[in-house]
């Protein structure tokens, strides 16, 4: 028997979640196929949305960036009261680089959309930063601090509202992944069958190899290693007004991001820093499962706790560790957010950056899908996609 319904949303990430929400809040039938989270050591499909923190701030260096997540933000509160869970931590962000050499441009493009805010954030130096942080940026920097709007969201408690708020407002979910599609038809691994007047594949880092799409989005599928200082309760407590940082370190032509001490499942205290600039290819499902079994790269992950001690000096962690995990990036450097055939939407391309405003890209994307498009919606970019 088919199941016949409005719209299918394939994911139930920090796009496909919020998606379906706004679409059966709009009135329409939606079936939202969103796998849980999968246990260790087994398969995925694995996605960003399974961890504890990740950064949220109104600075960007691209000022459509920094919109949608402002937009996101500002419903963060209402999110919260209607599914009663917490998903903000207003800790405060700090966004940093150098004035000068190959990092002096991105600098200067997040200085510029700072500046263009409605209660544009403080611009210190390093000095002024270290005084009021504790962070020991390098020399030369220029940097934004958000006291308000800024610090982390808890990716899983985001996921979890949007799923609860979505069956609230009438869509029906289904945990099992979807193996096919053909037109508008979805069959799951259970062998569930869905019929949709129109599909959105939200599959993140899978879209380009999943087959569930027309054809294969132009997409980058990076194995990215982070690392993680565990620390007693007192030196939590000793770094609890820590803010979100993103910083360039002295000498290097990348930032660096770090997350405040956070709680993470086993119920301990963990500093979480990462970036990188190159890092092996993920083309498979396969190749997504192996990494993810794994457990980073030891040697990125010693260069970003040297930097972690860099920036926090007197860091007193009981253990540190490394763990996987994945970035995609799209050929536009935006999310796409377009058509891909007959009754099929592509909502993918998180590009580090979707976490924090997912419910704006996902509202986005139900737009989309009904044919409203995103013109008068304020943005610069179109979001089109790119196809391989």
């Amino acid at each position: 028997m088919v199941s016949r319904v409005d719209f299918i949303v394939i994911g139930g990430g920090m796009m496909g979640g919020p998606c379906a929400r706004y679409l059966a809040l709009a009135g329409h039938s939606v079936a939202l196929i969103a796998a849980p989270e999968p246990a260790p050591g087994a398969t995925g499909p694995w996605g960003s949305h399974f961890d504890a923190a990740r950064i949220t701030r109104r600075v960007a260096s691209d000022p459509d960036w920094s919109l949608a997540t402002r937009r996101a933000i500002a419903r963060y509160a209402d999110l919260e009261a209607r599914s009663g869970l917490r998903i903000f931590h207003e800790t405060g962000a700090v966004m940093a680089g150098p004035e000068v050499g190959p990092m002096a441009g991105f600098t200067s493009r997040f200085l510029a959309v700072a500046r263009g805010l409605d209660a544009p954030p403080a611009i210190l130096d390093a000095e002024a930063i270290r005084a009021r942080t504790g962070l020991a940026l390098p020399a030369g920097s220029r940097a934004t601090h958000e006291t308000d709007q800024g610090g982390w969201m808890d990716p899983r408690a985001m996921r979890a509202a949007q799923w609860r708020l979505a069956e609230a407002a009438g869509a029906t979910r289904f945990a099992a992944p979807a193996i096919g599609r053909d037109g508008t038809e979805v069959t799951l691994a259970d062998g569930t069958r869905l019929s949709g007047g129109h599909v959105i594949v939200a599959t993140g880092p899978h879209a380009a190899s999943d087959g569930l799409l027309p054809a294969r989005p132009k997409l980058k599928v990076w194995a990215r290693t982070i690392a993680f200082a565990r620390l007693s309760e007192a030196e939590g407590t000793r770094l609890a007004g820590l803010p979100s940082a993103i910083w360039v370190p002295e000498g290097w032509a990348y930032e660096l991001y770090m997350l405040p001490p956070v709680r993470y499942p086993d119920g301990r205290l963990y500093l979480k820093i990462g970036g990188q600039v190159d890092s092996p290819r993920i083309g498979s499902a396969e190749e997504m499962d192996a990494w993810f079994h794994g457990s980073g790269d030891a040697e990125v992950g010693a260069r970003l706790l040297a930097e972690m001690r860099r920036v926090l000096p007197g860091l007193d962690a009981e253990a540190t560790h490394t763990e996987p995990c994945a970035v995609v990036w799209s050929d536009t450097g935006f999310p796409y957010i377009a058509p891909a055939g007959p009754g099929v939407t592509v909502l993918c391309g998180g590009n580090g950056a979707a976490a924090k405003c997912g419910d704006e890209l996902g509202r986005l994307g139900a737009l989309v899908a009904t044919g409203a498009g995103l013109a008068g919606e304020g943005y610069a970019q179109d979001f089109r996609a790119v196809w391989a």
